[in-house]
């Protein structure tokens, strides 16, 4: 068995290494770590050399790193989050005065509901506080944590597996909109009503066939999806430019009911709600900072 002596290995060569794992790009990473882009890149030659593998290989979407560089991942970004709460010394976390950057993971309808409020929250009362939102879904979203390219996660995902924690915000119910001075809703729209218009379908996956569909399916029915797109929030904008109905979560239109003369009505037919979520890797159980973000997105989440 080969033994190494800790004593000659340069520990800052797992903060570039953490920092390549989270950015995937030399230059970001060189930011990321007060460092020159140079001085990255040769940092990454010494940690070639130290793991015996290439770590990270170039490609047109970064630095994408090797099976060896994702096994390790995790443990290292544990080893340097145990440092940080060493030299904190169990000091209370105090967001007026730190300076700390957080990573959150942030599905698209997450995002579009719960980050207005989330920032405006962090510039009362964290002003040096600052949110790097990297994108997420429901099957990225649980190896995004362990690979720790994100901290905490918001959306609708699978059940984490034990090493992780998760904590419901709430659960969403759905919503019919369609465009104010539209002529089949000016009356109650029972289902043949609702089953005879265009439909738009928001998917992420660009899959037409989403969730509403399957409830659909399931009773032997099924809709005409005329448009379906990747992004919730072309979805209000969309239904008030045409004479496409939507089947959404009701926050999404909440956040446009007052800006955009949309007619709102409830599903002709039941749809169970989704719930969604915020999650974490068990390392991030004790660190106050983490406790205080999640607090926050729990109290954004209940005014929603």
């Amino acid at each position: 068995m080969n033994t190494i002596n800790i004593a000659t290995i340069d520990l800052n060569l797992l903060v570039i290494f953490d920092a390549l794992v989270a950015e995937g790009h030399a230059t970001r990473a060189a930011e990321r770590v007060g460092l020159t882009q140079p001085a990255v890149s040769h940092a990454l030659n010494r940690l070639r050399a130290l793991f015996g593998d290439p770590l990270f290989v170039r490609s047109p979407r970064g630095m994408v790193p090797t099976p060896a560089a994702l096994d390790a991942a995790p443990a290292i970004r544990s080893i340097l989050e145990q440092v940080e709460a060493v030299l904190r010394g169990g000091r209370a976390f105090e967001p007026e005065e730190s300076r700390r950057q957080f990573v959150l993971g942030l599905s698209d309808y997450a995002a579009f509901v719960l980050l207005p409020r989330l920032t405006e929250r962090i510039e009362r009362e964290a002003p040096n506080i600052s949110l790097v939102i990297r994108n997420t879904s429901h099957g990225v979203g649980l190896p995004m944590l362990d690979e720790g390219s994100v901290e905490l996660i918001a959306g609708n995902f699978p059940g984490p597996p034990s090493h992780m924690r998760e904590e419901l915000l709430y659960e969403e119910d759905f919503v019919c909109a369609g465009r104010g001075d539209h002529p089949a809703l000016a009356t109650p729209l029972d289902l043949d009503g609702y089953l005879s218009l265009r439909h738009l379908q928001v998917s992420t996956s660009g899959n037409p066939h989403g969730y509403v569909d399957a409830v659909l399916a399931e009773r032997g029915l099924k809709r005409s999806v005329a448009v379906t797109v990747g992004h919730f929030l072309m979805a209000p904008f969309l239904v008030d430019s045409s004479d496409l109905l939507a089947t959404e979560p009701r926050r999404l239109f909440g956040t446009c009911a007052s800006r955009l003369p949309l007619r709102f009505f409830p599903p002709p037919i039941d749809i169970p709600p989704f719930r969604v979520v915020q999650a974490w890797h068990a390392r991030h159980d004790a660190d106050p900072g983490h406790q205080w973000l999640r607090g926050v997105v729990r109290e954004v989440a209940q005014q929603t």
